[in-house]
């Protein structure tokens, strides 16, 4: 494996909160060497001038779709977007056909990601049996499997002695939980947000204690078992309140999505399907409050929960289509424009949201942070760049996504994955150079 020297950059210190004008040397996997004047004449060489070097972006909430769904998504096309989008490892969601319940899918997904190559993929196993809320998976053999965390995502557990009991049994084999929290009682068959838009339109509506009430059930129950929970996909002013409280008394994490942080209820008049999500998109109230939970570092971790839907599937009827939004390749861009442009972060901060913060919750020791020893997964960005979203390029099998031809900043130029180039200047290296 040849070495990559990354040379005249500026490198992103997340751990540290500090950006360094230095070199950076890959070998064998590893970062072997940080520091000012590294030369070494058998390595491949990068000019990283005006760039940012940090490390590997990690996406906490993904949707692959495979098995069983192959056709919305599987791993290879998966994989392609995540490397185009500066993403060195994702997390994808255990709600597929059929559910990653048992180890036998889990052992199938690890042996297909290796095959592919491209970047890490690291799944997540059901908290109960075929999603369906009513019994345990089991936790050890999905953990020994190689499962690196738990979640009904796209359901909320419903039944509270269940999860109760699940967050006391996970602690044996320390596996933390992202939970989507949903209230199926309340939200029924909602379409968008409760609210005027709702009314004037006269689509179904979720309201948004349908989230708050199971979320704060969930934090309760968290404190009174020391379960390591993280809450994905928050969308109300409310649900920030409740986590800066419970921080005060117990570790707990969010994630945001960057739909959430640039569109609003009122878009889904303009947008129809294109902006049908879960949750739905809030009130300009709830976006400002999940802005200001994410300057004050309240919500840690930023995600994509990239839902790759066919063209065919999101031209239904609004109350026929399905929830979701195809974004795995502009989350960064995304984030840039929503957080950077504004002042609420800066580079330092997102990088710490996308890579740092998601690798500690999970405990990937050697990921998330730049070090001499530590696993050479890289992203490079151009935070000078502007492009335009063009959806047809997508790498992703889905092309559902609102935010064609949005001019966005901050695009990714590099992605390396284990020491090795698998996506430059946008596109996907097809064979290892090294």
């Amino acid at each position: 494996m040849k070495k990559i020297l990354i040379k005249g950059g500026t490198l992103v210190f997340p751990q540290k909160g500090v950006f360094q004008d230095v070199d950076i040397l890959l070998e064998s996997g590893l970062i072997t060497r940080i520091g000012k004047g590294i030369e070494d004449s058998r390595a491949h060489l990068i000019n990283a001038s005006n760039l940012l070097v940090g490390p590997g972006f990690i996406n906490i909430h993904v949707h692959l779709r495979e098995p069983g769904r192959e056709t919305e998504e599987n791993l290879l096309t998966g994989s392609r977007a995540a490397a185009r989008g500066g993403f060195t490892s994702v997390v994808s969601m255990p709600n597929t056909h059929p559910p990653i319940d048992n180890p036998i899918l889990v052992r199938y997904l690890l042996l297909r990601a290796k095959e592919i190559g491209l970047v890490n993929i690291f799944p997540v196993g059901a908290i109960t049996v075929g999603l369906e809320g009513k019994e345990m998976a089991e936790y050890g053999l999905l953990k020994e499997a190689g499962v690196i965390a738990l979640s009904d995502d796209g359901r909320g557990v419903q039944d509270a002695r269940l999860l109760y009991l699940a967050f006391q049994y996970a602690q044996y084999f320390n596996l933390p939980f992202i939970l989507h929290e949903e209230d199926e009682n309340l939200s029924r068959d909602g379409e968008i947000s409760e609210g005027k838009v709702a009314t004037l339109s006269g689509k179904r509506a979720i309201p948004r204690v349908a989230e708050e009430s199971l979320m704060a059930r969930d934090l309760v129950l968290a404190y009174r078992t020391g379960a390591r929970v993280h809450f994905t996909h928050l969308s109300t002013s409310l649900e920030v309140e409740l986590l800066r409280w419970f921080q005060e008394k117990m570790p707990v994490s969010a994630d945001v999505t960057p739909h959430h942080l640039l569109l609003i209820e009122d878009d889904v008049l303009g947008l129809g399907t294109e902006a049908k999500v879960k949750p739905p998109l809030r009130s300009l109230e709830d976006q400002k409050a999940l802005k200001e939970g994410i300057k004050e570092g309240v919500i840690s971790i930023l995600a994509s929960d990239h839902a790759p839907h066919p063209s065919e599937d999101k031209s239904r009827s609004f109350s026929e289509a399905p929830f979701g939004i195809s974004n795995l390749e502009i989350t960064v861009p995304l984030y840039a424009k929503a957080l950077i442009e504004e002042g609420i972060i800066n580079w330092v901060e997102l990088w710490e949201k996308l890579s740092y913060n998601p690798a500690l919750f999970l405990g990937l020791d050697n990921k998330g942070i730049l070090e001499e020893g530590r696993d050479a997964d890289i992203t490079i960005v151009d935070p000078g760049t502007r492009k335009r979203v063009e959806v047809s390029n997508f790498e992703s099998q889905g092309k559902n996504c609102p935010f064609e031809n949005w001019s966005l900043p901050g695009w990714p130029v590099y992605t390396i994955v284990d020491g090795r180039i698998v996506m430059a200047e946008g596109s996907i290296v097809e064979s290892e150079f090294c």
